[in-house]
């Protein structure tokens, strides 16, 4: 039964809250040995949801890797920005047979996901144009990520993070996808691989151009 004075009610809710504070403020941190994962997360463009397995990923996908505290393997935590497709991937056009797909890497908090003594990279957030047939682990494969996974395909490290994971499974070979519009969350700045090719073919076009004209 609810308090008949609203000044009482709103005392047990502020003093409710502040127990909960106290609470998570004195709350155990996750030691060296507390278990920690790379876990994978697809946007329904308002939330995060956590699909079953990461499969291919169709045009205008939202997609997300997240590394931290995962007591029992599955991870609970989300990456922690939701990007809109639009707003990542809007402007950038995909030819016949491609897609783009919005790829979110979040490294995790440093004080409560990273192993002691370990810093987080920044967390990027970047639209990836790929074959249509790309799968997310190759949607996450380029220069600058070089994930590495176990037997069983699960990811153990991304950019070389944690160090940790870096001393087992095998790394990933670059794929065709390719970052085309970077959009960094805290500093990442991804590879502008189409960016770069075309400036070659330009190039490449002048100078056979000015040959020609030497040439009559």
């Amino acid at each position: 039964m609810l308090p008949s004075n609203p000044h009482k009610l709103l005392i047990r809710v502020t003093l409710g809250a502040l127990v909960l504070a106290a609470l998570s403020a004195f709350a155990p941190q996750p030691g060296p040995d507390t278990p920690r994962a790379w876990t994978f997360w697809q946007s329904d463009g308002l939330a995060w949801l956590l699909p079953e397995s990461a499969g291919v990923p169709q045009d205008g996908s939202v997609i997300g890797w997240r590394f931290g505290v995962s007591p029992d393997g599955t991870g609970t935590d989300s990456p922690r920005e939701v990007p809109a497709f639009d707003d990542v991937c809007g402007k950038q056009a995909a030819t016949s047979g491609q897609k783009r797909v919005v790829l979110a890497v979040d490294y995790g908090d440093g004080e409560v996901d990273a192993y002691p003594g370990d810093t987080p990279p920044a967390s990027t957030v970047t639209c990836v144009v790929a074959p249509e047939s790309a799968t997310s682990l190759q949607l996450l494969s380029s220069d600058t990520t070089r994930p590495r996974v176990d037997e069983t395909g699960n990811v153990l490290a991304v950019s070389g993070y944690p160090a940790k994971n870096t001393t087992t499974g095998r790394e990933l070979p670059v794929s065709q996808a390719a970052p085309a519009s970077p959009a960094a969350e805290e500093g990442g700045v991804p590879v502008l691989l189409i960016a770069g090719g075309a400036a070659a073919v330009a190039a490449g076009a002048g100078v056979f151009f000015l040959l020609r004209r030497r040439a009559s």
